[in-house]
């Protein structure tokens, strides 16, 4: 059934602006990270060893950082104070590896690695936080429609920033092409901080610091949170598994240039927008569960076109699926963990990180050493399409079997603020 929606506040609809266009304005600084520093790192002369510590490690760091999110929450009277400084740590791995050109040769790959590692620091301190904070600043009624317009205005600017960064790092020598290109991505990541300065809770301060917390012990005791875990691990540890190979084969594979990879992304998060926009229609069908396990398996179909590609257009194919897949299963699995736990229960936030960063930094690393143990790159990819597939059957068959998930409801019916 359609949740009933009451229409936001004034200082409701501000923040949720401030929200969307802080994830706009960190969309395109996102779009030189995610879509061109492994490429940079390939560049400087990485191997797919070190392509796999550079996910893996700064996975590591916020995994174990998120530990410090309770702590660091209880020295602020709101969320919203206690993300500011985290917030700004964090956005120092858009700028820090524009220094790596400067150290001797045997230094840059280490020094990306590095740059890439200590802002997580931050990251993992306002992981869980930021999540509380979103729902002391929007009314649960609205959280939904926030989350897809947020997911859409990311994906709309990782394109345009894929994009226009591939177009400068092919015009401009290397590695300044590079340098320019992270100096601007700081750039922006500020300008999305500042719209987190500006946001204001729902609730009085003390009301707002007021949060809850659950045991390890008492989470692996609830059977909604069993399924939460169930469905976080079969969909980021089995996507992630060839998260650092795709670069390595469509580099050294498929003779890719930075063009062509700003292409790709740019397909990728495309696919993305366009599965946000069909998420309404989705949910109306399928449970949150079901919908990350049918978006596991398109990344899966993803994963065999990559690996089977004769050619760099055929591959652009797998970045259709993947964008629109990861897209669908990243918010539905969010939604999953959303409707079975409190909005005040800090520590349920944490584990949901914690789970999320232990997955990225072990899969890829697993799937970098298969790599260097002789599988090979097109054995990984098509052991990815194997894992993947069977993510997905775990989050369909094995999570819940006899209790049917909630649903989004209608969202068009919803409504979002901040039109």
């Amino acid at each position: 059934m359609p949740n009933t929606i009451k229409p936001p506040t004034q200082v409701e609809g501000a923040n949720f602006n401030h929200l969307v266009w802080d994830i706009a304005w960190f969309g395109i600084a996102l779009a030189a990270t995610t879509r061109f520093l492994q490429f940079f790192a390939l560049e400087m002369g990485a191997s797919a060893m070190d392509l796999g510590w550079l996910t893996a490690l700064p996975a590591l760091v916020v995994l174990l950082t998120t530990t410090l999110s309770p702590w660091w929450r209880s020295r602020y009277n709101s969320s919203i104070h206690a993300v500011i400084i985290p917030g700004f740590i964090q956005r120092l791995a858009f700028l820090l590896p524009a220094f790596a050109p400067v150290f001797p040769e045997a230094w840059r790959v280490p020094w990306i690695i590095f740059a890439s590692t200590l802002p997580m620091i931050g990251q993992g301190a306002v992981s869980a936080i930021f999540v509380l904070m979103m729902r002391e600043t929007i009314d649960d009624s609205q959280l939904q429609p926030l989350l897809t317009r947020r997911h859409i205005a990311m994906n709309v600017t990782i394109t345009g920033g894929a994009l226009a960064f591939g177009l400068m790092l092919e015009a401009l020598p290397f590695p300044f092409n590079y340098q320019v290109m992270f100096v601007a991505a700081f750039g922006f990541a500020m300008a999305s901080q500042w719209h987190l300065t500006r946001l204001r809770p729902l609730q009085t301060e003390a009301a707002s610091a007021s949060v809850t917390h659950r045991s390890y012990r008492q989470l692996l005791a609830d059977p909604a949170f069993r399924g939460v875990i169930a469905v976080l691990i079969a969909g980021f540890g089995a996507f992630h598994l060839i998260i650092a190979v795709v670069p390595i084969h469509l580099k050294n594979g498929l003779g890719a240039t930075e063009g062509y990879m700003g292409v790709y992304g740019g397909l990728e998060v495309l696919a993305g927008f366009l599965a946000a926009l069909a998420l309404n229609r989705l949910s109306r069908r399928f449970s949150n569960r079901t919908l990350v396990a049918l978006s596991m398996a398109a990344t899966a179909l993803a994963a065999l076109v990559v690996a089977l590609a004769p050619n760099r257009e055929v591959a652009l194919l797998s970045a259709l699926l993947n964008g629109a897949g990861w897209s669908i299963a990243g918010l539905c699995s969010f939604a999953f963990f959303a409707e079975r736990t409190a909005k005040s229960d800090m520590h349920a936030a944490m584990v949901y990180h914690q789970i999320i960063y232990a997955c990225i930094f072990v899969t890829p690393l697993l799937g970098s050493w298969l790599v260097d143990a002789g599988l090979g790159v097109i054995g990984v990819l098509l052991l990815g399409f194997l894992a993947r597939l069977l993510g997905a059957a775990v989050c369909e068959f094995a999570v819940d079997p006899r209790k049917k998930a909630k649903r989004f409801g209608n969202l068009a019916e919803m409504g979002a603020a901040g039109d």
